[in-house]
């Protein structure tokens, strides 16, 4: 009697999901026979392979191979399988704006950047350049570049960088020794509640709320602080059995005022840097700006682009801030 048409369709979708779960688990990483075993039985549970699934798994991998051209090698030093080439499994048709999105992913992430958020994402573009079939892939040589993560000048720690994340996803506190601009010699314990990581101008940065500070500094409790994460000791970052506060402390909040001349504000297109941010065009040709900000060291640094074209007039205190910075650079131009 010819097998029923409902068992054929049957154990046909089932090869098919079988191959298919072996094809995912190796796009995802390499692995072994006894994993990608582990992975089909795992799926599939009663439809899995059988106790001795060696010779079933080789004819699986020999149809991924000659049925949809995937390229898979074994790699007998680490005793585990690898894919080179996805083949059929090329399915993401994309239109060019995609294409384009990807190439600006792939000019402004580059491999040769070693900050982990860096590794990660063109770990991911080069998965999802393998699924893009090879007559739409991602050209090299857009000139689009997004200029703010910079390219990184000096390594992060990776053991420190783990111990930072860890601390961020269990909202733990965290402790470190660290060598700030103004402790050129001397590393201090700082004691925070860290809330994010973040990346500047080539360099990824820790914003948290310092609790202690052993011994005493120009920092003290409760000021919001972006550390380096580069300039965190190696070897001193611990998280703490403690949970961060279940609220954040309020930021310090300032209201930012500066006019820019009309030589950058004559066309209306400013740029806005800082939250809340209002612009005002004057009948001169100049521009006032108002906005909240909390960080004055960073708002500093910002507006010191603009050069003689910024005047601030408020807060007092960054006022303050840029007659130093004038007067210093005054006295060693002079």
């Amino acid at each position: 009697m010819p097998p029923r048409k409902n068992g054929l369709r049957r154990s046909s979708a089932t090869t098919f999901r079988r191959r298919l779960i072996i094809f995912r688990r190796l796009f995802r990483a390499d692995c072994s026979a006894s994993e990608l075993i582990e992975s089909v039985n795992l799926a599939l549970n009663h439809d899995g392979y059988p106790p001795a699934a060696t010779m079933a798994l080789k004819h699986d991998l020999d149809a991924l191979k000659h049925e949809y051209n995937c390229v898979i090698r074994f790699d007998r030093k680490t005793n585990c399988y690898k894919i080179l080439s996805v083949g059929d499994f090329a399915i993401l048709d994309l239109p060019s704006e995609s294409v384009d999105a990807l190439n600006f992913i792939d000019k402004n992430f580059p491999d040769e950047n070693v900050l982990s958020a860096f590794i990660n994402v063109q770990k991911l573009l080069r998965q999802i350049k393998m699924l893009v079939p090879d007559d739409t892939k991602p050209k090299s040589g857009i000139p689009l570049t997004f200029r703010n993560p910079g390219r990184q000048n000096s390594e992060v720690d990776k053991r420190t960088l783990q111990v930072v994340r860890k601390a961020l996803d269990n909202k733990q506190m965290l402790a470190f020794d660290y060598t700030s601009n103004f402790e050129l010699h001397e590393a201090r314990r700082h004691t925070v509640a860290p809330y994010e990581i973040f990346f500047r101008d080539g360099h990824a940065y820790l914003d948290a709320v310092v609790h202690a500070v052993s011994p005493a500094g120009h920092v003290v409790a409760n000021d919001t602080v972006e550390y380096r994460l580069d300039r965190i000791t190696r070897g001193s970052a611990k998280q703490l059995p403690t949970g961060i506060p279940p609220v954040r402390p309020p930021q310090s909040r300032h209201l930012l005022v500066y006019t820019l001349g009309p030589e950058v504000a004559r066309r209306r297109d400013l740029a806005t840097f800082f939250n809340e941010t209002s612009i005002t065009y004057n009948d001169d040709g100049s521009a006032t700006v108002r906005a909240i900000v909390s960080n004055l060291w960073t708002t500093r640094q910002i507006l010191l682009r603009y050069g003689s074209a910024c005047v601030v007039s408020s807060p007092p205190e960054l006022v303050q801030m840029f007659r130093d910075t004038i007067a210093q650079m005054a006295t060693k131009y002079s």
